[in-house]
């Protein structure tokens, strides 16, 4: 998968910055793209990116050459370790465009497609505390359903978890995404970070 990699400053007046990133050679690993039939590699170029104006601010992001489809994530830490950013990973998840994004001070490090609640069961929004993590998690309410790498955001039951993610599954709240990718989360985020979830995220940058 070919990348553009757009640098955006939100507080700027610049104009934006492209840089166009190769197909992959053999041998370079900083960049992944994940699916079920494997992965593709390449590194992208860098550039520090400016200090956050707020928790959720986004200054350096990642546009694709298509959209990721269902089951399709990627992960790449190796911008934000390059430019210095540290602490907690923060998660944004957009219920319009069914997807989920990971920053570290302001910088797109991760993004997957999700599944999600619909209607009577639909996923809330706002701005949530993760409560508790459970890597081996069981539904005490939906007959022991298994909720792996399990991030509980409120106390009546929706969590982000491992799950299956296509385009006919839902859930009844939840936020699932694919098991790799949330053994990932899992492991990046701590108790108390606080989870976005929101519709039409960044529509001027996500398009």
């Amino acid at each position: 998968m070919r990348l553009w990699i757009w640098l955006h400053n939100l507080a700027a007046a610049t104009a934006l910055s492209m840089v166009f990133v190769s197909a992959p050679s053999i041998g370079q690993t900083n960049f992944i793209v994940e699916d079920e039939s494997g992965m593709v590699t390449t590194s992208p170029r860098v550039a520090a990116p400016r200090k956050p104006d707020s928790q959720f601010a986004v200054n350096h992001y990642i546009e694709l050459d298509r959209p990721l489809d269902f089951g399709e994530h990627f992960w790449d830490e190796s911008f934000a370790r390059a430019s210095g950013a540290r602490g907690s990973a923060q998660i944004v998840v957009d219920l319009q465009a069914e997807q989920l994004y990971v920053y570290r001070s302001g910088v797109e490090i991760a993004r997957t497609r999700i599944t999600r609640g619909w209607e009577e069961y639909d996923t809330p929004t706002g701005v949530f505390p993760i409560l508790e993590k459970d890597a081996d998690h069981y539904s005490s309410t939906y007959n022991n359903a298994p909720m792996p790498y399990n991030l509980r955001l409120t106390w009546k039951g929706v969590a982000i978890h491992g799950a299956e993610v296509d385009s006919l599954s839902a859930t009844h709240g939840c936020i699932g995404v694919p098991l790799e990718f949330a053994r990932k989360l899992f492991a990046n985020v701590r108790k108390g970070d606080e989870v976005l979830v929101t519709r039409q995220w960044r529509r001027r940058l996500y398009r």
